[in-house]
């Protein structure tokens, strides 16, 4: 597909399979996939990101974590890349209270055996309406199952300090897309939409009748967007 490929990095306890279904809808396209797995630190998770980008400048594109991840990449790196697109994801810190709640499950963690997100937890991530789909509720089970409690440990406490990026994004000199879901549980559609609007380089697209899981819960909205965005593909009628 012209126009350069595609850098996916995914969000927290996820992987390529996060992208799977967006990716059915853009046959053609050239993707490749971030993995930050290990990564005991903020920067040690960039660095990886990084390392694995192609060669060519290509369409950075990043969700939740691996959106805040794609940023900071982007904002040191722009030459490395053609467009930055941050799907369900917020450009500001963790607020003191966010920091203490991710504190106190990490303690919890280290002592007990983790044996999986509970039903009231997956609904904070996945709109009411998809929760009988197990093809996306099995798939953000299995993703998390794979990875392991150490590694939930790990992405829980690494962007723990993380800055805000709001300053530099407005100077960023590639495009920014931001795509957010308005019943989003996890990132408050409403602060993105505040940011976006007194900045000319930044743009934001809602994606309706999803939560906070996008590339699982609306992959042929996402895919029209991504591809509009990076492709210059028409919109569906």
């Amino acid at each position: 597909m012209a126009g350069g490929a595609l850098y996916l990095v995914p969000g927290t306890m996820c992987d390529a399979r996060l992208w799977t279904p967006m990716l059915k809808h853009l046959p053609g396209a050239e993707a490749h996939h971030a993995d930050y797995t290990g990564s005991q630190t903020l920067d040690a998770m960039q660095a990886k990101v990084l390392a694995q980008a192609p060669d060519e400048p290509c369409h950075l594109v990043g969700f939740s974590l691996g959106g805040y991840l794609a940023m900071m990449v982007a904002i040191n790196h722009p030459e490395r890349f053609k467009s930055l697109t941050v799907i369900a994801a917020s450009p500001y810190g963790l607020s003191e209270e966010e920091k203490s709640l991710r504190q106190r499950n990490a303690e919890m963690l280290s002592r007990l055996t983790y044996r999986g997100m509970s039903k009231t937890r997956l609904r904070q991530f996945i709109h009411e309406r998809h929760m009988a789909d197990e093809a996306i509720t099995g798939t953000v089970l299995a993703m998390e199952r794979d990875h392991g409690q150490d590694e939930l440990m790990r992405q829980l406490l690494a962007p723990l300090n993380r800055p805000s990026v709001t300053e530099a994004l407005l100077s960023l000199p590639i495009p920014v897309h931001f795509i957010m879901a308005r019943n989003d549980a996890m990132v408050p559609f409403t602060a993105i939409e505040k940011f976006a609007a007194h900045a000319d380089n930044i743009s934001l697209r809602e994606v309706n009748d999803s939560g906070h899981m996008i590339p699982l819960e609306a992959p042929a909205a996402l895919a029209a967007l991504v591809g509009k965005i990076c492709f210059q593909l028409p919109s569906a009628p």
